[in-house]
This record gives C-alpha cells, sequence and structure tokens, in this order.
C-alpha cells in the first residue's frame, strides 16, 4: 500500500498555538473564531499578515501596523505563508490523532489514520 507522508514544522505548531475555535451552537461544525471587523482566525485582518507577523516577526523598514496596506513580505515568504496556512488542517489532524503537537515526519497508509512519526 501506499504511504503517506507529512512533516510538522515549527511553523505548523506556532499557527496552531494561536489558532482560535469555536463549536457553533445548534450545529455539527467547528469553526474558527473570527471576531467581527476580523478576516483572520488569528484576529487580524488578514491571514498572510497574522501568519507572516507569526512566522518572520515584524518587517523590516518602516512598519505600520494600521496601514491598509499591511506589512510588505519577499515572494518567497508569501509562498511559505500560503503553504503553511493551506497545510494546517492537516496538521493538527495528525496532531489530534497522535495527541502531541511535536514537530517531525509522520506517514500513514493512504487510507487509513492511522499517522505515526517516523
Amino acid at each position: 500500500m501506499a504511504l503517506v507522508k507529512f512533516e510538522i514544522e515549527n511553523y505548523h505548531l506556532i499557527l496552531l498555538k494561536h489558532l482560535d475555535w469555536e463549536i457553533i451552537k445548534d450545529s455539527v461544525k467547528i469553526s474558527s473564531i473570527i471576531e467581527e471587523g476580523s478576516e483572520s482566525p488569528f484576529g487580524g485582518l488578514s491571514v498572510t499578515e497574522d501568519v507572516g507577523v507569526m512566522l518572520f516577526g515584524k518587517p523590516e523598514g518602516t512598519f505600520d501596523p494600521l496601514s491598509a496596506y499591511g506589512p510588505q513580505y519577499t515572494d518567497e515568504q508569501k509562498m511559505v505563508i500560503a503553504r503553511v496556512w493551506g497545510e494546517l488542517p492537516k496538521a493538527l489532524e495528525i496532531c489530534c490523532y497522535i495527541q502531541k503537537f511535536e514537530a517531525g515526519v509522520y506517514a500513514t497508509k493512504w487510507n487509513l489514520k492511522h499517522w505515526r512519526k517516523i
């Protein structure tokens, strides 16, 4: 059988640490908390901005947190932000399954959710 591998990076763990979740009443859904006026489950106006600050810190140069344009990131940083954000559900699934928030490479058979650190 084919093996599925996934690497949980410290980047994933940083985001999971700061992600807010709630169970929606009268629903079977679990959703991220997004406050009124916020566009990000981390409490800010932008997922890219929130994730970027968490992963890369405050941008160098003149950074105005109240600016409508937000911080500017390099193309490489934007790719990392998009990748880590997109992989977050899988990282959360694995952490919940193994009951640890630990960086490393994990694997399971393609048709099972039986994750193991390799």
